[in-house]
Order: C-alpha cells, then structure tokens, then sequence
C-alpha cells in the first residue's frame, strides 16, 4: 500500500502526495541549494582572486594592517556563504534568503578580526529576504564599504563608528540597505549629491559591478561628519 503525507492547505483543503513524489521533491530541493551553493563558491573565489591581483598590484610591500582588513574581509565573506547555505540547507527558503541575517554574520566577522579597532554594529528591520541570487553579491556589496570604512572612515583621536542597516521600503517593497562611518567624509562629494564619487579602485569598480548585477542603486552622502553608503534594491 502506498504511503501518503497530508498538507494543510487553507484555500484547497487537504492535500495528500505520494510519498515517493515528496522524497522525489526534497531531493529537488537539495540539488538546487547545492547547486546555488557551488555557484557562490565560485563567486567566493573569483573574489578572493580579485582582492590577491588588488594586493599584489601595489608597487611596495602592504603594510601588515592592509593584510590583516584583506584576511577580514575575506573571511567576512567566507562567514556570509556559511550563513546562506544554512538557510538552503534548512530547505525553509529556498528561493529567498535573510539578508538582514548575511549582513549581521558580516559584521561579527569584521568585529572578531584582529585589525578591527572600530565600533561595528548591525540594525535591520525583521524578515528582510531578498532572492537568494542576490543574497551574496549585496552581502559582497556590504563587505566592501565596511572594509573601506575601517581603512578611511576615521578621525584621528576618535574612536571608529561603522553602522550597517537594512529597511523595508514600505512604498515598492525594496529594501534601503546603507554603512555609515564617523570619518572626514570625502571632501570632493556635495552632501546629498547622491552621485558617485569614487573612482578607480578595484574594489569600487567590483561594488559598481554587483550592484548593477543585481539591479540595484547607489548613492553617497558625504559631510564633514562622515560618509554613508546607500543601495537600493528590489526585493
């Protein structure tokens, strides 16, 4: 006799599946979350490629605190893939993912790193999911700003200050994901302008990248008081 599983169905009522059917389903499920697994791997890895050509490209020896926010970052990233495949593996989202939780396993990594002498914390709205194919390039995206931060966003005799965020925006139902520092700001940017003011760098151009491959915007306020990074994003 063959086996059944009910499910509870408001709408349709009670449901019942073959019991091969859902075993058939379930390894479905795992093959995709491997497969998008493989697939960030290998973005972890073209990454880490990215940052060693950034390294090596500087014409002195880096200075121990430059290997030491490189290790970081990489290992916030490393921490950020560890973070989505227990939500795939979990099987609960499939196909969306926490951001808010990628970005709060970021910055403990950042705050454990032995380079980190800043103040570094996370606030987000609860349940911010975003497709799971974006989870990684804006978690990537945010990895970034808070290095450059930690290398730029200080004021000699104060203590650094890095504040990530995400928000729902209630409006188109994206999500406002932003880094702030306590630094000098960037004296060429009006604040408010909005627009893009750092050129050439190779991480810069890699933030520019992910944001276009995931469809999203980017903005800068800079003042006297500090710099806030902005990215839009659908959700």
């Amino acid at each position: 006799m063959a086996r059944y599983i009910r499910f509870s169905n408001a709408r349709n009522g009670n449901l019942f599946m073959d019991a091969a059917t859902h075993e058939l389903l379930e390894n479905v499920d795992a093959t995709e979350a491997d497969h998008r697994i493989a697939n960030h791997m290998a973005m972890l890895s073209g990454y880490v490629r990215l940052k060693v050509g950034e390294l090596s490209a500087m014409p002195d020896a880096p200075e121990k605190i430059t290997t030491l926010r490189l290790v970081e970052s990489i290992g916030a990233q490393i921490a950020a893939v560890a973070e989505l495949h227990r939500m795939l593996t979990a099987r609960s989202r499939l196909h969306s993912g926490d951001i808010g939780a990628q970005l709060s396993s970021i910055c403990d990594a950042f705050r454990a790193g032995p380079a980190c002498k800043a103040l570094i914390s996370y606030d987000g709205d609860p349940d911010c999911l975003l497709p799971v194919h974006k989870v990684l390039p804006v978690s990537q995206i945010v990895s970034e700003m808070v290095t450059n931060a930690l290398k730029y966003g200080h004021r000699a005799g104060l203590v650094g200050m890095v504040k990530v965020s995400c928000r729902k925006m209630p409006d188109d139902g994206g999500l406002l994901i932003s880094v702030e520092d306590n630094g000098n700001g960037l004296p060429d940017v009006t604040a408010g302008a909005g627009s893009d003011p750092l050129a050439g760098g190779v991480g810069v151009q890699l933030v520019r990248a992910l944001a276009r491959q995931v469809g999203g915007a980017i903005s800068y306020d800079s003042s006297p008081d500090g710099l806030t990074f902005r990215l839009l994003v659908e959700a």
